[in-house]
Order: structure tokens, then sequence, then C-alpha cells
């Protein structure tokens, strides 16, 4: 009768598999965490541009009501005051802003600044133009590069 060798691993095989797996960790960690501030970065220029394009659309809109007003009056989407007066205007271009955002399905409170390293916030505001096109003023300046490709 053969007998079974049933004593598992050594000690020292499990230091040596820990040992490896810690280097690998070391290694993969940075990577990775550069990665995931990339997505972040990468998450807020899209949510800028979602709601640019939402505004953008609602003002091509003749049909659009309350429309943004060509009187060159602004407003301002931040991510520092959410929800409540994250709107700011010297005319009722907040109203047909409100709109064109509710409208679409985006959601102010989802404006929210997710970088941890390039930018603690993000602030986009629009100025209503004699024609009616919406010229962006997008701060940081570091986030208005990133978005323009630079």
């Amino acid at each position: 009768m053969k007998k079974m060798n049933n004593k598992g691993f050594s000690l020292v095989e499990l230091i040596i598999v820990i040992a490896i797996m810690a280097i690998l960790i070391v290694v993969l960690a940075p990577q990775y965490l550069k990665y995931v501030e990339r997505s972040r970065n990468s998450t807020d220029m899209q949510t800028a541009t979602e709601f640019m394009d939402a505004c953008e659309v609602w003002a091509a809109d003749p049909e659009a009501t309350p429309a943004f007003t060509s009187t060159g009056g602004t407003f301002t989407i931040s991510s520092d005051t959410g929800v409540d007066g994250a709107f700011t205007t010297a005319n009722d271009n907040t109203d047909a802003a409100t709109a064109a955002i509710t409208e679409t399905g985006l959601d102010v409170s989802e404006f929210k600044c997710m970088s941890r390293t390039r930018w603690d916030n993000m602030t986009i505001s629009g100025t209503v133009e004699t024609d009616g096109s919406i010229t962006w003023d997008i701060q940081p300046t570091e986030l208005a590069n990133a978005m323009a490709g630079n």
C-alpha cells in the first residue's frame, strides 16, 4: 500500500508566494491609481460637455420655452454650489439653462468634480450672444485646456 503525502505547502513556499504578490502590488498599484485618476478627469470633461451641449441644443431650438435671451446675459453651473444656487445670472437665462438641463435628463446634482489631483472644482459660465449662440468660459483653466485637447 502506498503512503499519501498530505504535508501541504511549507512555510518557505508560502512566504515566497506572498513576497511575489507584494512585489506585484507595489509595481502595479501606482499604474492603477494613475488610470483611476485619468478616468475621473475624463468623467469631469464628459460631464461638462454634456451640460454645455444641453444648453446649446436648447438655445438652438426655436420652440424651447423658456428661451435663452439674446441680451448677452450669463449663467453659471458650478460644482461648488451643487443643486441649490447652481445657476446665477443677471437676467432670466437661469430658467432657460435649468430647463435645458432638466429636459435632457441631466441633474444639476450630478455636476460634481471627480478629479483628485488636477482640479478641485468646475465652473462653466455661458454668455448668450446676440445671435443666440453661447460662448463658454470654463474654469479652472486646466480643465478648459484638457477639454480642448491640450
